[in-house]
């Protein structure tokens, strides 16, 4: 990875931070904040067209049409992976689907949600019931 492409990333990410945190301090303008935007999606589609293989392309934009949040993860999760450098190769559709299978399960394991209930416990519980016979 060349110091170009890092400096992309870094700038992609900082306008990524800004958008989140209200735009800083200074309060970039519309148009500036749409600039930057631009540039971001742009670098991360070039990005994206590197290390994904065509068959991986076309599976990604089949999920963008039924889960734009899920190929947004997706793509999100490659370009992380981009910037750290471990990705050594280009990622085909199986790569594609077990990363989605993973982003699945994740998500079913969030939304899980366990009920536990704790039950006061006394000595003699069944003392109180000979009182009554």
């Amino acid at each position: 990875m060349d110091d170009a492409e890092l400096n992309a990333i870094r700038q992609a990410r900082l306008a990524e931070l800004q958008k989140t945190s209200g735009g800083g301090g200074s309060g970039p303008s519309a148009a500036t904040s749409q600039n930057q935007q631009a540039a971001a999606n742009d670098m991360s589609s070039a990005i994206l067209g590197k290390v994904l293989e065509t068959e991986a392309r076309e599976r990604l934009s089949r999920v963008r049409i039924v889960r734009p949040d899920r190929a947004q993860a997706v793509e999100n999760y490659i370009l992380k992976l981009y910037s750290i450098g471990q990705i050594r190769q280009k990622l085909g559709e199986k790569d594609i689907v077990e990363i989605l299978d993973g982003l699945s399960r994740d998500s079913q394991q969030k939304s899980q949600s366990k009920i536990v209930y704790n039950r006061k416990q006394t000595l003699d519980d069944d003392d109180d019931d000979d009182f009554f016979d």
